[in-house]
């Protein structure tokens, strides 16, 4: 049965927040859950810790039955937690959320709503960073993040967008189906096999998570090497999403995940190319790629934190994406698909 809501009628919701060593966040995510606008007892705010060593376990027990705590004594990874954890809830729908993640307290409904629409499978919020944190990679992952909210914004209007904010996005509990135990982002493959199936996954740019925890540059570029390893992993689970005759679908798959994984290449090809263009537009064009790569790698290489100059955050933020996806692409051939997460605040 596949359920629809109306504005009287609210359905139950199940607000899953998964956790390794979550110790510095999990008491400020849990009374930011149990302060949602949502009714009580429509909800049940589930905290699953994936062997964590640290203090969140002992925090997050401290909250008694306001909340439901899985503590699994050994690591098993995020994909293993989330296989192991979603069956036992007893939600319609299965909000997943970062434990760094503040939701704004109207954002359960703004995604909800969208159920009422027996076509919708998936809706995302949008991911934000918080404020206080000023440094290079931050402030050019802001400026990244406004560009990805675009896409996502116009992906959504045209059918479907591809794969959600794992900081905040909420599924049909009877969609739901386990991962493959080597899956790694499973913001992207939960929605996409909804998709699959013939629902569409949306975005809702109203229904906000803000970012309380800021990468390290060292560990930026971990998490997104894990990341990329996961976007190529990606594109063989859901190959089938390949085939042109799958029309909207195919045309964003192929344009947004196959060429965007991709991008490193077709800037190194580009630059190679501009060598042998010796026309002044293309010179000029060259001398800019200089200038962009060369200022991106040496703030990478200095760990050059804060910058004044905004300018120079694109090109910093930008290689570290690329660097990053190049070494995610050498890891999946060599076959190594790691499941379980760290922190990258190291």
């Amino acid at each position: 049965m596949i359920i629809k809501t109306s504005s009287d009628a609210l359905p139950f919701v199940s607000l899953f927040i998964p956790a390794y060593n979550e110790e510095k966040v999990i008491k400020t995510k849990i009374n930011n859950s149990l302060g949602l606008q949502y009714p009580q007892n429509k909800i049940e705010i589930v905290v699953a810790s994936d062997g964590s060593t640290d203090d969140t376990n002992k925090i997050a027990s401290t909250f008694g039955d306001q909340i439901t705590f899985f503590e699994y004594s050994e690591r098993g990874g995020k994909t293993n937690l989330i296989n192991k954890t979603i069956p036992k809830l007893n939600g319609e729908i299965i909000i997943f959320s970062d434990a760094s993640a503040i939701l704004e307290q109207n954002a359960l409904h703004k995604l909800i709503r969208h159920f009422r629409d027996d076509k919708i499978g998936c809706v995302s919020g949008q991911y934000k960073l918080g404020k206080g944190n000023s440094t290079s990679s931050s402030t050019g992952e802001s400026i990244y993040w406004r560009y990805e909210t675009t896409i996502k914004s116009c992906e959504s209007k045209f059918y479907s967008i591809l794969g959600a904010h794992g900081a905040l996005y909420a599924i049909r509990a009877e969609l739901f189906e386990p991962l493959p135990p080597n899956a790694i982002n499973d913001d992207y493959i939960l929605p996409m096999l909804a998709v699959k199936h013939g629902f569409r996954a949306i975005y809702e740019e109203k229904a906000i998570a803000k970012e309380i925890v800021h990468a390290s540059i060292k560990g930026e570029v971990t998490r997104r090497r894990r990341i990329s390893v996961g976007n190529f992993q990606q594109l063989f689970i859901l190959k089938s999403l390949l085939n042109p005759f799958r029309g909207k679908i195919a045309f964003e798959f192929i344009s947004h995940k196959l060429l965007r994984s991709f991008a490193f290449v077709f800037m190194v090809l580009l630059f190679l190319l501009n060598l042998f263009l010796h026309t002044p537009l293309f010179l000029s064009l060259l001398i800019f790629q200089i200038f962009f790569y060369v200022t991106g790698l040496l703030m990478y290489l200095f760990k050059i934190k804060e910058c004044r100059i905004k300018l120079f955050t694109i090109p910093f933020y930008i290689f570290i994406i690329n660097y990053s996806s190049y070494l995610g692409f050498v890891e999946f051939l060599k076959g190594n698909e790691e499941t379980l997460w760290e922190k990258s605040t190291n």
